[in-house]
C-alpha cells in the first residue's frame, strides 16, 4: 500500500503491450513493482505464465480461470476506490494476457448459448458468439483502463498476409477487435527480440505504427522504438513529458 501523486499530477501509464509468447511480457510488467509509482503490481493471471515471476514474492497474483473471477476482481478494485481520489491499493494492475481472456469469454459464451439450443456446437463459435464476446472484451477493457491507477493489458502478437504478401503484425485478437481494443488505449507497444551481433539479443518495443505493424503513442513520450524497456523507465518518461506540457 502506498500513497499516490494528487491525480491531476499524473498521466497514467495505460498501455497494451503485445508480442510472441515467450518474448518476456510477463517479465517486463513484472519491472512495475521496481519503481515507487508504479508499485505495489498486482497480476491478473489468465494465461497460467506467471512462472517467470515466480520468484517475485512481493507482486500480488490472482488466477483468472472463468470470465465471472475476472468481473469479480474488478468489482473488488472498484469497490477500493477511496473518495478523496489520492490512494488507491495498487500502482499498475496487469492483465496477462487478452487474447487468452478472449478466447475463454467466448468458450463460455457459446457453451451458454448451446444449453438453449441443441443445435449450437458449443466447440464451433458462430457469428452471434464472437459479437457477444466482442461486446464483453471492449466493455471489460474500458472497466479497467478506467482504474485510479497504471493498467497493462498483455497480448500476444499474431500475423498474416495482406493482398500485396506484406506480413501484418497485430494483437491476438478476433475479428475488428484487434483494430478496436487498441484504439481505446493511449499507448500500445510491440515487443519483440533482436539479434545484437556479438552482444546477443535485446528486447526492443515499437511504438510506432507502420504500415505492416500495429502500434502508437498518443503521449508522444517514448521514441519511435525502446531498446529492452521496463516499466519504471516508461513511467518516468511518461511524466516528464507531463511536467513539460505544464510549463
Amino acid at each position: 500500500m502506498g500513497a499516490k501523486p494528487p491525480a491531476e499530477s499524473i498521466h497514467w501509464l495505460n498501455m497494451m503491450q503485445y508480442g510472441e509468447p515467450g518474448v518476456g511480457k510477463t517479465h517486463l510488467l513484472g519491472t512495475a513493482q521496481d519503481h515507487k509509482l508504479t508499485a505495489p503490481l498486482c497480476i491478473l493471471d489468465i494465461d497460467g505464465g506467471i512462472a517467470t515471476l515466480r520468484n517475485r514474492k512481493d507482486i500480488d497474483v490472482v488466477q483468472v480461470r472463468s470470465v465471472k473471477q475476472l468481473v469479480d476482481a474488478y468489482k473488488m478494485l472498484f469497490n477500493s476506490i477511496p473518495s478523496d481520489g489520492k490512494k488507491f491499493p495498487y500502482g499498475t494492475i496487469g492483465i496477462d494476457t487478452l487474447s487468452e481472456l478472449q478466447s475463454l469469454d467466448l468458450s463460455e459464451v457459446m457453451k451458454l448459448f448451446a444449453r438453449t439450443n441443441d443445435k449450437i456446437d458449443p466447440d464451433i463459435p458462430d457469428m452471434r458468439g464472437y459479437g457477444k464476446s466482442g461486446s464483453h472484451m471492449r466493455e471489460i477493457v474500458r472497466a479497467f483502463r478506467d482504474l485510479p491507477c497504471n493498467t497493462i493489458f498483455n497480448c500476444h502478437s499474431s500475423t498474416d498476409r495482406d493482398n500485396n504478401m506484406r506480413l501484418l503484425t497485430f494483437p491476438k485478437l478476433t475479428g475488428k477487435l484487434k483494430v478496436e481494443i487498441p484504439g481505446f488505449l493511449d499507448i500500445v507497444g510491440y515487443y519483440r527480440v533482436e539479434n545484437n551481433g556479438d552482444d546477443g539479443v535485446m528486447r526492443v518495443m515499437q511504438f510506432q505504427k507502420t504500415e505492416t505493424t500495429i502500434a502508437k503513442d498518443r503521449t508522444s513520450a517514448f521514441d519511435p522504438v525502446e531498446v529492452n524497456p521496463t516499466i519504471p523507465g516508461l513511467w518516468d518518461k511518461l511524466q516528464d513529458t507531463n511536467e513539460t506540457e505544464k510549463k
